[in-house]
Parts: structure tokens; sequence; C-alpha cells
């Protein structure tokens, strides 16, 4: 059996009644594949209907604003600490680093 999955719900500002198209799905049986279209099964097609309220695109094309984090902020450095400067800078000897160590049993 195919599956028809589809959104659809009221604008959040004008009321109207509206399918998501970008978000809806249409997934294929196997049977349906080898026949070349969508619910061209013996089963038919199941459609489901889930509920999905946002601005319709007219509405919020009108209201034009950004749901994002505000550009107008202005986001400074934080300024690191004496310790964090010197971390990972350990002291040297100075040496070759050749010297190697016996291994006692």
């Amino acid at each position: 059996m195919c599956r028809h999955v589809e959104f659809s719900g009221c604008c959040t500002r004008c009321g109207g009644f509206f399918t998501w198209d970008d978000l809806s799905q249409s997934l294929s049986c196997l049977e349906a594949k080898n026949v070349g279209y969508f619910g061209g099964c013996r089963r038919g097609a199941m459609i489901e209907t889930h509920t999905f309220d946002q601005e319709c695109p007219p509405c919020a094309e009108l209201s034009n604003h950004d749901e994002g984090v505000e550009v107008d902020t202005l986001v400074l450095p934080q300024p690191t600490s004496d310790k964090q400067k010197r971390k990972g800078k350990g002291k040297t000897d100075g040496g070759s680093g050749s010297s190697k160590k016996q291994r006692t049993s």
C-alpha cells in the first residue's frame, strides 16, 4: 500500500486553510514502483493528514520579518585569561630530546 503524508492547517495571521506542499510526501510501495506510478498497487494509497499551523506564504511576505537572531546585535569577543593564554605551553629543557630511559623489569 502506498502512503501519502500531508500537512495542512490554518494560517496564524489570516486564518485561511492551507496545505503545505513543501512538507507533503508520497511514498510508493514496491508494487506501485513496478507498475510505474504512485497508487498503482492493488491496495491503493493511504492518505495521512497532520495538522500544521504557521503563516501562509502571502502573510509571511507581508510581514517580511526575520525570526532569527537580530542582525543589529553586536557580539564582542570574550577576553581570555592568562591561564588560557599559557595553556599548552610547558617548559622545555632545551635538550635535543634524543635521550632514552632504560626499561627495567
